[in-house]
């Protein structure tokens, strides 16, 4: 019986041994595995702080002002640059963005990455400091998402165009005022010339000096293409500025009468035809300007199309834009010029558009009012199958 006991008290002091000896190694590991967890957090706060550092140097080196927001329009950050330009060196991080602009473009621009989820972009937003100094920027705003699903901010990015800006302005008053000093001289030329052109074919027996008589008629005609000319540039300056545009609801069915009583008789001459549909009946746009587009166009397509030829020109409503599209049956565009076609003075063919007395100026002159409307111009056409000039104008 004893034999029993002692070997019973043996066994629960060996039990008993066992689970302390596996209790320690156990709080052993245990406490092995908190260090090993330790470790492991102070370097991944220590790479967090050095990417953050980071992160803050290379924001702070990006010459262009960055803003970052969340749902509610409150700033998440902005680096160096931003404070500066648009907070006049301390910003509060507590302020929302219609608290620090009030260019409502600005606003929508950041509303449209924010609510619909897409990039959205401004050219030459204004921002007048409290200095009374004023900026130029483009802005750039992308949504910010996590995992491409969810968006909870927006990033925008302030591209500084303020000195090409000064230095465009500067071009434009430079041309323009060039070309107001170039009217007054090309005037005087061009009433004398014609004086002494009606003089000489008063006298029968100058009709003779035929050589005289076709130097005074070349003359009066590069005088006048270049008043064409200095008239062009005196146009597209005061487009490029900043002109108001008189916007009103236009009715394309009168604006297309004034235009084809215009060009009638020069359609009469060649022997073509221009006709119209207006599906939709009024445009918002500045008459005058608007005028200037369809003639521009109008008289592009005639030129440029032979005799017998047509000129369509159709008003359609797509979607929340007006279409304007000028087609013609003329002698086309190869595909390699239409990106460069509504640059200043580019020409497809030098050489007949001279002959046909252009200034070079027409289709850049178009761009520019479209643009003005806020719409887009486009053109499609091959060699040999004519072109389509399309202008598009928002709704009002």
């Amino acid at each position: 019986m004893l034999a029993l006991i002692i070997g019973s008290l043996v066994l629960l002091a060996v039990t008993v041994l066992y689970f302390q000896t596996r209790q320690t190694s156990e709080r052993e590991s245990l406490q092995r595995q908190i260090e090993e967890l330790k470790k492991k957090w102070e370097i991944a706060t220590q790479n967090l702080r050095i990417e953050e550092g980071e992160l803050e140097t290379v924001m702070s080196a990006i010459s262009d002002a960055i803003l970052a927001v969340d749902k509610e329009g409150r700033p998440i950050f902005f680096n160096s640059k931003f404070e500066l330009v648009f907070g006049q060196g301390k910003l509060p991080k507590f302020l929302r963005l219609r608290e620090i602009f009030g260019d409502p473009q600005i606003i929508q621009a950041f509303e449209i990455a924010l609510r619909e989820g897409r990039n959205s972009t401004s050219h030459s937003l204004k921002f007048t400091s409290i200095a009374g100094q004023d900026r130029y920027f483009n802005l750039s705003v992308s949504p910010l998402s996590r995992s491409g699903l969810v968006i909870y901010g927006a990033l925008g990015i302030f591209h500084d165009v303020t000195e090409l800006k000064t230095a465009e302005q500067m071009r434009i008053d430079f041309v323009a005022n060039v070309s107001h000093e170039l009217r007054t001289p090309l005037t005087s030329i061009k009433g004398y010339t014609e004086t002494l052109l009606e003089d000489f074919q008063k006298d029968p027996e100058n009709l003779k000096e035929e050589s005289t008589q076709e130097f005074l008629v070349k003359i009066s005609r590069n005088v006048a293409r270049l008043m064409n000319l200095v008239g062009d540039l005196l146009d597209l300056s005061s487009i490029e500025s900043n002109e108001v545009f008189h916007k009103e609801f236009v009715s394309t069915e009168d604006m297309m009468n004034r235009v084809g009583r215009s060009m009638d008789e020069k359609f009469r001459k060649k022997n073509q035809s221009l006709d119209w549909t207006c599906h939709q009946k009024e445009v918002w746009a500045d008459p005058n300007r608007l005028e200037q587009v369809l003639i521009n166009l109008v008289d592009n397509a005639h030129k440029y199309t032979p005799e017998g030829g047509g000129v369509w020109v159709s008003w359609e409503r797509e979607g929340q834009s007006v279409v304007l599209k000028v087609k013609d049956t003329g002698v086309g565009i190869p595909a390699e010029h239409h990106s460069r076609l509504f640059e200043r003075f580019y020409r497809v063919d030098k050489a007949r558009s001279r002959e046909q007395g252009g200034t070079g100026l027409g289709l850049s002159i178009v761009k520019h009012i479209v643009q003005k409307h806020d719409g887009t111009v486009s053109v499609q056409s091959a060699p040999r199958e004519g072109s389509t000039f399309i202008c598009r104008f928002p709704l009002k």
